[in-house]
């Protein structure tokens, strides 16, 4: 008998025995079968993957569907088959899936694709049938609370999942209030923009522009300028500092203004822009740029302007220019109104790219109600007081010609009695004399310390301050500084009790430091260190990391 006789002779066998009820020797039989060359191998294929959902070996049966699918995509039989195993395997979700690819794969002159076609809607209806719409089943408040948790990406997706959904979503006007495309993973095209206002009405309070088409950015702000509500905006892409100007001069509502280093906003514009916007509370340009004098006048009277940040690249002061990180100062003796007395946060950054220590033009001490100053790049030194008010100060690299450039004409003392953060990062004037009236001298009730990469303060004069005045500190940070070993950590668990972060990367302690420091975590009467920053300290071991972290402490590399 020739090999396609013994082939159907063995399917045929098969098919008996399956009938019969004796499935392994059937599933011998269809296995036997397609050995033979000439065997139709999608149809033993179909007939052993029934054999073994009797068996209840599902995952044998799945594969051999597959195989049929692989062999064939337009044979309707391999989806049937994987679609009914999967059903009996109770995964009726993914018997949908398959279903929906046969449909896609299967030409539409199929003569059973009809049947795949009811099968696919059946299923569908009999899925639909258990579920219930949250939407159309929660009150409207425990719908509304659940939307909240999503962030605008999420809501996006929500949309697309129904019409009703759409319909559903699309109707809380509030919940189109805020347009942020700062987590689309792809540019975003102007239609999208419009038609989420639209579904706002028009009344958008709230706009992060970024991650637009080139070719968008335009249309995009033009559509955001004519929202009446605005009252906070973000221009994280490029585009034109009096176009910016033009589009939302008019917009009265306006609160923030921020924009990043890609757009350069000069002077001029950044004082038409305050001229014009009379809510305007906080202000940050971080690409700032010089201006002549006769193009730049700052409003008399900015009431509402609580907060403003400036960075620049430029570097030095030109004459007969204001210089891109002005800030306005009282005259001696007055003569104007001043502007920004109610500022309460000033951040100013400079950073060239050839290092020039910037001259500031204000005095802090003229801004009596300044609870925040983040200065970096500039020199400290003249007439630069610091008020009272102060609750936050953070120095960054810059320049002086002394150690305390802070104190008043008399040569008083630092007064800072609201100071609780204080930041040093990188300044090369910083000494034993500036820590010590800031932290000694002004009675500040400092929390958080860092004394970050300053090359002239020393371990040993660091210490004998802070075992004194500072037993409040909940922060510490003293990376980079010289000496700093076993013995002063030592000294500083012992006398600073609240502290619960400390940072000594770059730092030449060991892991003797962290079994101290889980140790006297157990005392009760020394420092509770909760996270320890140790990146670069080449003296730890991964065995003093492991156990400490298997000791509770938090260890950071």
């Amino acid at each position: 008998m020739g090999s396609r006789g013994e082939a159907t002779l063995l399917q045929r066998q098969g098919q008996n025995l399956y009938g019969q009820g004796s499935w392994e020797a059937a599933v011998n039989a269809f296995t036997e079968a397609l050995k033979c060359p000439e065997a139709d191998i999608v149809s033993v294929l179909d007939n052993r993957a029934a054999t073994y959902t009797k068996l209840l070996r599902y995952d044998q049966a799945l594969k051999d569907a597959r195989q049929m699918i692989k062999r064939d995509k337009q044979d309707e039989r391999g989806y049937l088959r994987c679609a009914k195993a999967l059903l009996l395997d109770g995964k009726p979700e993914k018997a949908l899936e398959v279903y929906a690819y046969a449909l896609k794969s299967l030409p539409k002159d199929n003569l059973r694709r009809q049947t795949v076609e009811q099968m696919h809607q059946k299923l569908q209806d009999k899925l639909l049938s258990k579920c219930y719409d949250p939407f159309s089943v929660f009150p409207y408040e425990i719908a509304r609370m659940v939307v909240d948790h999503f962030d605008f990406r999420q809501i996006v997706a929500i949309l697309r999942v129904s019409k009703g959904w759409d319909r559903f979503l699309s109707s809380m006007r509030e919940l189109w209030m805020r347009l942020d495309f700062s987590g689309a993973r792809s540019k975003i095209h102007w239609s999208s923009v419009l038609a989420y206002i639209r579904r706002s009405k028009a009344m958008l309070t709230e706009a992060i522009v970024t991650n637009l088409t080139k070719a968008s950015i335009r249309k995009v702000l033009e559509y955001i300028s004519r929202c009446p509500n605005l009252q906070h905006l973000e221009i994280l892409c490029p585009f034109g500092s009096e176009a910016i100007y033009e589009l939302f001069k008019t917009s009265k509502q306006l609160k923030v203004l921020l924009i990043s280093a890609e757009t350069s906003i000069p002077q001029s514009t950044l004082t038409k822009l305050l001229s014009t916007l009379p809510k305007l509370e906080r202000i940050e340009i971080h690409r700032a740029t010089k201006s002549r004098e006769s193009d730049t006048r700052w409003p008399s009277s900015l009431p509402n302007l609580q907060s403003i940040t400036l960075g620049t690249t430029e570097s030095g002061v030109l004459e007969n220019y204001v210089p891109a990180l002005y800030i306005p100062r009282i005259t001696d003796p007055p003569t104007n109104p001043f502007p920004i007395s109610n500022l309460t946060e000033l951040r100013l950054h400079s950073n060239p790219q050839i290092f020039v220590p910037y001259p500031p033009s204000f005095n802090p001490a003229d801004l009596p109600k300044l609870q925040k100053l983040d200065i970096s790049g500039l020199y400290v030194g003249g007439e630069f007081g610091l008020p009272a008010s102060l609750q936050f100060l953070r120095i960054r690299g810059g320049a002086a010609i002394e150690a305390l450039p802070f104190t008043t004409q008399e040569q008083r003392p630092l007064h800072l009695p609201n100071l609780e953060t204080l930041i040093f990062s990188d300044v090369p004037w910083v000494t034993y004399v500036t820590l010590l009236a800031f932290i000694a001298d002004s009675k500040s009730p400092l929390g958080v310390l860092h004394v970050d990469s300053c090359f002239r303060v020393t371990a040993a004069t660091l210490v004998a301050i802070l075992r004194e005045h500072a037993s409040q500190l909940r922060t510490l940070n003293i990376a980079h500084i010289m000496g700093i070993d076993d013995t002063i950590v030592y000294v500083l668990i012992e006398r600073l009790e609240a502290l619960k972060v400390l940072n000594l990367s770059f730092t030449d302690i060991t892991g003797v430091t962290i079994k101290m420091l889980v140790d006297a975590r157990a005392a009760g009467n020394k420092a509770n260190v909760e996270c320890v920053y140790v990146k670069g300290c080449e003296g730890i071991s991964s065995d003093a990391i492991e156990y400490g972290r298997s000791r509770g402490l938090t260890i950071v590399t």
